[in-house]
């Protein structure tokens, strides 16, 4: 809250109308109020604490004894790097930083206009050179001080798209041309070139459908996450730069402060070996880089960039090449300390402004390269920041450390010895941390982990403002962007942690009981008597600024049990008292009515976020589906994790996604009942996965804590020391999936036991077969092909459930006769569609055959039968063929061959049969037919490829993808398990296209 907005009496007994007189508040245990004069501050201190909220200051009657304290870090380690020595090209000493900084300073102003590297030559020498430049850096070269800024000015010089009409081919000529003049240090021309480029690019006129489109985009592209702040309550939208902003910005990321003597821990440090780094290679950091997701940094390339560059088998080794020059790169960052100025690009950030509605929410946007190495390191010393942090700080890379927290304290406060829980808020957390302190005491907190945060903290980060030619700076906390952050945070409030503990407390009544705490990064909690918890609050708010952690009462809150709220409301004066309860981590902890009020302000969003993706749904509707399953639906079934007896409180939730959103899903007005129990079963089970949350939410929770039982114990118990037990925890998930298994069956059961209709049982039974619902569970991915229309989708899920087809553009009539309904299309074989679907197979699975085998043919013919003795039901005919054969498949050289049969399980010929027989009898009459002269004439192998019309294959069929899958993945690279996914989408797609009236 301000600091003077009314008439208060001063410390030193005047009265004074603060609108004319400026005073501050101690925020000690005294709370006067202090003239300028009266407070010992010069006139820049006491103007910085007026108009500054979240700095706290203290009397010296209240304040704790403080001695300012220079921190001095272990020096850079000596380079023999020299710049004036280095030669580029026509560039030579001084000229070369010249170049390279002017263009770094223009190119990070620039919009985004890349284009993708092309496969080829030209992708292959561009990969290399990026690899080669980085090795610049890791060896030590005269270019150390440059390399990575020339890394990232290679992306926008050499991938600046000549045109918005462009193809690929103009790409690689572009990039062939652009390569010789990087290589000839011509910085000069490739800068003239894009910024002329650069001129002429046109800026987008706002549009009303701007959000839906951008949403598109970003699914298309597998970013559910990016793609949902662009729908429903999460929306949001880039303020203009105007100078309130600028300012609101630049007060976000505010001056350092020195530390203090009683904030730096101090004694040994130890002596780290380089060997731990060593694990960091090529595979780790491919590894990283898949999982690797958002925008980009100043320099344009954004993680789907790095991702080409880093993962496609396109471009032969030259990826490899790469991926371990960046493991180079992580292991000097993490090995050696080197000099901050040669990092400058490198922890440069690009800082968007969102409308917070109301306010400003500052988005810092770092480097890929930076990502990648960060989250490389982290995972690599994951075992050290857990050990470090655990179990009091949840942030540190625990397993569900947020929802144990939150069960932990939940029993924290329900304990009957408690009479309170403060949830504290701390002001501008992550950006007021104090970076000095910080650093030093890291040595001590996880000294695995200093140099690399070391380097790349030690000197203030650049961060660009977007759409402006501002550039602040990152002097004080953690960097927006860094993966690292959130260790980085960790660890440096540790010490602050350990003054706070019950062993620590200067407490003068040994009667009282030091409460209980627990961190989620900046959300404390404390949970015990109010006497103690006031010990405890007095604490933080002494001893937190000391290490840049500045407690805010105005949005602290103490939830009280009955009975304390007049003790409550007089020792804590300064923060919001509760008897019904409060918000905390995104669950809620207090009375069941406070719960109620919770859940109901929860689903006013949850409402919208439906509402939103409904409205996408009318026109893209795998989008709508792909969003809420793996997307919107976490955010409610999160709550459900956290919080216990919510089942009633659900039902609004559960109609609105039943008459809003499902119906547009699958192109029906009315959902019966019975119907939407299937939809609520897996995908696996033969539903949809929209699982009903009213009958879900108690096995969430029971799941998550059982899950979360270890970590949310140690916690209560207020331990010192946790280790995760990996091989109890994987029980614990066998555990788990197996009880989601039972429900789920169960759940399956009883809608079989409801249904009279006999062919809609056999139905769920064939779409519970593996591989059934592949193309129903993969992203919507546009790469891949994996994209239905809207009238694709809605066929796609009428053919699923046998629901009938829309009338639009759909003959009433076959063309045989007989009355067009989903299951006389699947097996009339006039209209050529039987046949398509065949063909569309064939074709898929010869081009797969192409990757690993040899001499792969189409409908190749069979020798003609000259007397060889074959079994009865032989084909014997001359100028009988097969779909496809292949070279190299089970054995080298020897030729396999292989026929398709798509059947359709709702048939009257194999309706009365099994799963299990149905293709049995299919695979035996292929064999019956085509094996022994294969065998004894060809002298080759076959392998009848039975499929359903709804996704399921034969045993035979199985094995012969799975193999499929394997030589693919020897020859790529690629996971066996991604093409075997990839090759069921494939298989399932041509069954879900119906045929339109003529």
């Amino acid at each position: 809250s301000p600091r003077t907005w009314r008439t208060r009496r001063t410390s030193c007994r005047e009265r004074q109308d603060l609108a004319q007189m400026f005073c501050v508040m101690c925020d000690g245990a005294c709370k006067c109020w202090f003239h300028q004069s009266c407070s010992n501050l010069s006139t820049e201190e006491f103007q910085a604490l007026v108009d500054t909220e979240h700095r706290k200051w203290s009397c010296q009657k209240c304040a704790p004894t403080t001695t300012p304290f220079k921190v001095v870090l272990p020096p850079p380690d000596n380079s023999m790097s020299d710049i004036d020595k280095a030669v580029w090209g026509q560039l030579n000493g001084p000229q070369v930083p010249e170049a390279v900084n002017k263009a770094y300073s223009t190119i990070v102003k620039w919009r985004k206009n890349l284009f993708k590297v092309p496969t080829g030559k030209a992708g292959q020498e561009f990969i290399e050179e990026v690899a080669k430049t980085l090795n610049l850096f890791n060896s030590g070269s005269h270019f150390e001080s440059l390399a990575l800024t020339m890394v990232l000015i290679m992306f926008p010089l050499l991938l600046q798209k000549p045109s918005q009409s462009s193809k690929s081919k103009d790409h690689a000529k572009f990039l062939e041309k652009r390569l010789v003049l990087w290589r000839a240090g011509d910085v000069a021309k490739l800068m003239k070139e894009s910024t002329v480029i650069q001129g002429r690019l046109k800026t987008p006129k706002p549009s009303s459908s701007e959000h839906h489109r951008v949403f598109v985009r970003l699914m298309l592209q597998g970013k559910v996450s990016a793609a949902l702040r662009w729908v429903g309550s999460q929306r949001s939208s880039l303020l203009q730069i105007t100078p309130s902003v600028l300012t609101t910005l630049q007060s976000k990321h505010p001056k350092p402060v020195t530390a203090v003597t009683e904030s730096i821990l101090k004694g040994p440090v130890d002596e780290i070996q380089d060997a731990i780094f060593e694990c960091i290679n090529g595979e780790v950091i491919y590894q990283t880089a898949k999982k690797i997701s958002g925008s980009a940094g100043p320099s344009g390339a954004d993680a789907e960039a790095w991702q080409r560059i880093l993962c496609s088998k396109q471009f032969k080794k030259k990826p490899t090449l790469l991926c371990e020059s960046i493991a180079e790169l992580a292991k000097k960052l993490s090995c050696k300390l080197v000099n901050p100025d040669h990092l400058s690009s490198y922890t440069a950030c690009r800082l968007i402004p969102l409308d917070k509605n109301p306010g400003v929410r500052p988005i810092g946007v770092g480097e890929v390269l930076r990502r990648i190495v960060g989250k490389a390191i982290m995972s690599t010393l994951k075992t050290d920041l857990k050990h470090s942090t655990a179990p009091i700080q949840v942030c540190g890379g625990l397993q569900g450390g947020v929802e144990a927290a939150i069960h932990s304290m939940r029993r924290i406060y329900e304990d009957p010895e408690t009479e309170a829980l403060l949830l504290v808020d701390a002001d501008n957390a992550f950006n007021s941390l104090n970076r000095e302190a910080a650093l030093s005491n890291l040595q001590y907190t996880c000294p695995e982990f200093f140099r690399y945060v070391a380097n790349t903290y030690r000197k203030p980060s650049d961060l660009y403002v977007a759409n402006s030619d501002d550039i602040l700076s990152s002097e004080e906390g953690t960097t927006q962007g860094d993966t690292s952050a959130m260790g980085m945070y960790a660890c440096s409030l540790m010490p602050l942690v350990a003054s706070l503990s019950y062993d620590n407390i200067k407490n003068e009544d040994p009667c009282i009981q030091y409460p209980k705490q627990s961190f989620y990064a900046d959300d404390a909690a404390s949970g015990g008597k109010l006497k103690s918890i006031k010990l405890w609050w007095d604490d933080l708010q002494n001893l937190g600024p000391m290490y840049g952690y500045y407690p805010k009462p105005s949005k602290t809150w103490l939830i009280v049990k009955p009975g304390f709220h007049e003790e409550a409301k007089r020792l804590f004066p300064d923060v919001k008292i509760t008897c019904e309860g409060h918000r905390y981590l995104g669950s809620y902890i207090g009375t069941d009515s406070g719960l109620e009020e919770f859940i109901k302000g929860e689903m006013e969003e949850w409402k919208a976020d439906i509402t939103g993706l409904s409205e996408i749904a009318k026109t893209e509707p795998q989008l709508a589906y792909a969003a809420f399953v793996y997307g919107t639906s976490k955010r409610w079934n999160f709550v459900a994790r956290t919080t216990p007896r919510i089942s009633s409180l659900l039902f609004s939730l559960e109609y609105h996604i039943k008459e809003t959103l499902i119906p547009v899903l699958v192109n029906k007005l009315f959902i019966p009942e019975q119907l939407r129990n299937i939809f609520a079963l897996p995908a696996k089970m033969g539903g949809l996965g929209i699982s009903n949350i009213t009958e879900t939410a108690e096995l969430e929770y029971s799941n998550s804590v059982l899950a979360t039982t270890a970590l949310a114990d140690a916690i209560f118990h207020q331990q010192n020391m946790f280790c995760e037990d990996s091989a109890a925890q994987r029980e614990i998930t066998l555990t788990i999936k197996k009880r989601k298994d039972q429900f789920f069956t169960a759940q399956k059961q009883a809608v079989m036991d409801s249904c009279s209709d006999p062919s809609v049982k056999r139905q769920l039974d064939l779409l519970s077969e593996k591989g059934a619902s592949s193309w129903l569970t993969s992203l919507p991915l546009k790469e891949y092909g994996f994209l239905l229309n809207k009238q694709e989708f809605a066929d796609a899920i009428a053919l699923r459930y046998n629901l009938t087809l829309s009338s639009l553009n759909r003959p009433k009539t076959c063309e045989c006769g007989e009355t067009f309904n989903i299951n006389h299309c699947l097996i009339c074989k006039k209209g050529g569609f039987v046949a398509l679907r065949h063909d569309s197979l064939k074709e898929t699975i010869a081009k797969l055959l192409e990757q690993p085998c040899k001499d792969v043919k189409l409908e190749p013919p069979l020798i003609n039968i000259t007397g060889e003795e074959l079994n009865p039901g032989a084909n014997i005919s001359d100028g009988a063929r097969l779909d496809i054969s292949a070279i190299g498949f089970w054995t080298p050289l020897d030729r396999a061959f292989t026929d398709i049969r798509v059947l359709h399980p709702q048939a009257l010929s194999n309706r009365t049969k099994s799963l299990k027989q149905m293709y049995r009898c299919h695979e035996n009459e292929k064999k019956n037919a085509y094996n022994q002269r294969v065998i004894k004439v060809e002298k080759a192998t076959f392998t009848p490829l039975v499929f359903s019309t709804t996704g399921g294959m034969g045993e035979e069929c199985a094995a012969f993808l799975k193999h499929l899958a394997e030589k693919i993945s020897m020859k790529t690279g690629q996971r066996t398990l991604t093409l075997r996914y990839w090759v069921g989408h494939n298989y399932c797609g041509p069954f879900y296209w119906i045929p339109q009236s003529r």
